[in-house]
């Protein structure tokens, strides 16, 4: 995916990088608000980012108790074994899409203060 370069802030869809200004309650996947995240919100997607590591790491845990208790009938798995791990490999891929997005905003402030840096050396 193509990032942006500019130092602007403006709210995004942490999946498809989306711009969403002028659209109001916007509900996805892990976030507790209903606004749209701007692009530059380091704290929030930080949060949201190490909630979704906790699902993964609460997936960890559980995914292997659970067919420990289903062993029996492993040699005709049920369909929550292909949907556990379906579930597993779209939080990893929504994990570093989100992490991909916080290190964009790392990188918008540090262009901003690196503008700022130049404008006072100049």
């Amino acid at each position: 995916m193509a990032h942006s370069h500019t130092t602007q802030s403006h709210p995004i869809c942490p999946t498809c990088e989306c711009n969403l200004t002028g659209r109001e309650d916007v509900r996805y996947f892990v976030s507790a608000r209903l606004d749209p995240l701007k692009s530059d919100d380091i704290s929030n997607l930080y949060e949201e980012t190490s909630r979704l590591v906790r699902f993964l790491g609460a997936l960890a845990q559980a995914g292997p108790l659970a067919v420990a208790q289903g062993h029996e009938v492993m040699s005709d798995p049920p369909d929550w074994v292909g949907n556990l791990s379906w579930l597993a490999e779209e939080l990893t891929q929504e994990t570093e899409r989100r992490l991909l997005l916080l290190n964009a905003a790392g990188q918008i402030w540090q262009r901003r203060v690196e503008e700022k840096t130049t404008k006072k050396e100049g």
